[in-house]
């Protein structure tokens, strides 16, 4: 499989900020690429692997309103996004678990500080953001990390939230990386 270069400085990011072995959730997985990276790279870590893959019209409107490419797919395509991710996953038995669910519905069905990495990767919009921090935060253990992408990504294309967001709830204790990934200890 080739990674694109982006793809390896997320991937980087979180690989540095990474125990062995290590229990994280990515949300907002799509096709899972990114998954993959990571299982093969760390055969210590055990991974949730958290999308809603609904289509357009099953999208938040301030989701939409991003601009983000993921939230205007049609059914169609997400099935395939997520056959392609399950297809991943199935690389990794008993370390890769794929839960289909919006992410903060997700978050519930995980244990509190039961995780050493969180990174969060979906609804790119100020409430969504918002959201994925309430409810994933707790989720992660005591000196572990959150984090995410896009960050001040610069792309006019996009009006992500994701930094006002991340900035109000963390303040100025966040941390930035390659890729435009942000991160915060907890």
């Amino acid at each position: 499989m080739v990674f694109s270069a982006a793809l390896q400085q997320r991937a980087t990011a979180i690989l540095r900020r990474l125990p062995e072995p290590a229990r994280m959730a990515e949300v907002g997985v799509l096709i899972g690429q990114l998954s993959e990276y990571l299982l093969s790279r760390r055969p210590g870590l055990k991974l949730i692997m958290v999308d809603s893959w609904l289509e357009k019209a099953k999208q938040p409107e301030h989701y939409k309103a991003t601009g983000d490419a993921h939230a205007l797919h049609d059914a169609a395509r997400c099935s395939q996004h997520r056959k392609e991710a399950e297809n991943r996953a199935r690389h990794f038995p008993g370390r890769a678990d794929v839960i289909a669910l919006p992410s903060v519905e997700a978050a519930a069905l995980v244990g509190e500080r039961s995780l050493d990495l969180v990174f969060l990767d979906a609804d790119h919009s100020m409430e969504g953001v918002t959201a994925d921090l309430a409810a994933w935060a707790p989720k992660v253990k005591p000196g572990g990390w959150i984090g995410g992408h896009d960050y001040a990504n610069p792309d006019p294309a996009f009006h992500f939230e994701v930094k006002r967001a991340v900035d109000e709830w963390a303040g100025d204790d966040i941390e930035t990386d390659l890729n435009f990934t942000w991160w915060r200890r907890l």
